[in-house]
């Protein structure tokens, strides 16, 4: 489990370091792969490339590579040596193989008779780069094809791999969330040598970032002007390409809705975790139980409508240690009962836990006390499928050991919706099982 694999180091180290030290953040994932390349000559011929289809689908953290060239051998027949690079960061003779298959996969190319024999050659130097401010040492891996060029004729080759797009996360133990860096496919278009004067004659890019945007991801750059598209489509066409004056295609995308919700849905409370869940007050059929239901089309709702005493819910934990606390605010079924309901503006909650201390070896009650300004998130930036940009956090504590009994939730001021009763449709108590037994109790 994650948060069980980094504390423990992470405490070990604040015995011999000061508490500021665990506040810098540290890597926990990165691609191997820095940037994949065009199909390059790798000797001097002169070869016309007439047509390329350059077909990439965005899936998660990675790019499906599809390129289709139609080549034009103006001369003898001949069998020539091709090739494609691919920058790897040195670090992967580190972390081994296996992190580099992981990263760049199911390569493969093809002509008219079928699959062609590929080998690989590593260059002998690294290159130094700068990437997210640090120096990297990056080396070049060559997947590399003989192929058969017919005398004045025409050839088709496809290849096709699977690529996983450049990042670096990071991870810190003063908040329990990490932090989800941008994702950029990287594509180096600048041949070796040849290819008819560095030109493609009729050039044309189809991105589909279709699955990607319906899960959260927002496009950020294409890398040059010229696409065109709607609904996750983008579409680049263009004759005479030129391959030194844009050598680079670069697409730059925010996947962070996705990976946050998964996150979420990971750690969030299990039935066995809880004992009891109750409020003030419920209207019939928007009972606390909503709360956790996994669907934002529920929610709890007092029965109340601001009058009297403030509105509040508690839940009682055992065997759990709560590392964050967040809710759906109001009730986002659709725009029109999303703005019928009201939306909580302030809260205070409070959260009865067992505090460990490393250095002495015990446990203490601890109760922490809040309140907490809530933003009113406008309902057109809901998505059910990637809701952890709606999500409102009201307590993060960070990762710990620290085992949580009861959190309480009071509604101090509202959003006035247009019933003035008060919703809340989910629930998040974020941490992870664990009833080990710490210190004396």
């Amino acid at each position: 489990m994650r948060k069980l694999r980094w504390v423990l180091p992470l405490l070990l180290l604040w015995a011999v370091s000061s508490a500021g030290t665990l506040a810098v953040e540290s890597p926990i994932d990165e691609s191997a792969v820095v940037k994949t390349g065009n199909l390059t000559l790798l000797e001097p011929k002169e070869i016309i490339v007439e047509q390329k289809m350059l077909h990439l689908t965005l899936d998660g953290d990675y790019t499906h590579v599809y390129a289709y060239y139609e080549m034009i051998n103006p001369g003898v027949e001949e069998r020539i040596t091709l090739g494609v690079p691919v920058d790897y960061l040195k670090d992967s003779e580190f972390y081994g193989l296996a992190w580099q298959e992981e990263s760049f996969f199911s390569y493969q190319i093809r002509d008219e008779q079928g699959r062609l024999d590929v080998l690989e050659y590593m260059d002998e130097k690294p290159e130094i780069v700068i990437l997210d401010g640090r120096k990297r040492d990056v080396v070049r891996k060559w997947y590399v094809s003989k192929v058969n060029f017919p005398a004045n004729g025409r050839k088709q080759l496809v290849l096709s791999y699977t690529v996983r797009n450049s990042l670096l996360d990071k991870d810190s133990v003063a908040s329990f969330f990490p932090r989800y860096s941008d994702r950029l496919f990287n594509y180096c278009f600048l041949p070796a040598g040849g290819w008819g004067n560095d030109l493609i004659r009729n050039f044309k890019i189809v991105l589909d970032a279709r699955e990607n945007i319906k899960d959260g991801t927002v496009i950020k750059s294409l890398g040059f002007e010229g696409f065109y598209g709607y609904g996750g489509l983008f579409v680049f066409e263009t004759q005479n390409f030129n391959l030194q004056t844009l050598p680079e295609l670069k697409i730059l995308y925010d996947n962070s809705a996705r990976l946050y919700t998964e996150f979420i849905n990971v750690y969030q409370v299990q039935k066995e975790n809880i004992i009891s869940l109750r409020s003030s007050s419920a209207l019939t059929g928007y009972a606390p139980p909503k709360l956790l239901d996994d669907d934002f089309s529920t929610a709890w709702v007092a029965r109340s409508m601001g009058e009297g005493e403030p509105d509040w819910i508690e839940i009682r934990l055992q065997d759990f240690c709560l590392q964050a606390v967040g809710i759906i605010n109001g009730l986002p079924s659709d725009k029109d009962t999303y703005y019928e309901y009201n939306r909580i503006k302030r809260l205070k909650i409070e959260i009865e836990l067992d505090e460990y201390d490393f250095f002495t070896d015990q446990t203490e009650k601890v109760y922490l006390e809040e309140v907490v300004e809530l933003e009113d998130k406008p309902f057109s930036s809901f998505n059910p499928v990637a809701f952890a940009p709606f999500l409102s956090i009201l307590a993060d504590l960070g990762q710990s050991f620290n085992q949580a009994h009861r959190v309480r939730l009071t509604v101090l001021e509202v959003y006035p919706g247009t019933n003035q009763r008060t919703a809340i449709s989910e629930l998040f108590l974020l941490g992870y099982k664990n009833d080990q037994v710490f210190g004396d109790n």
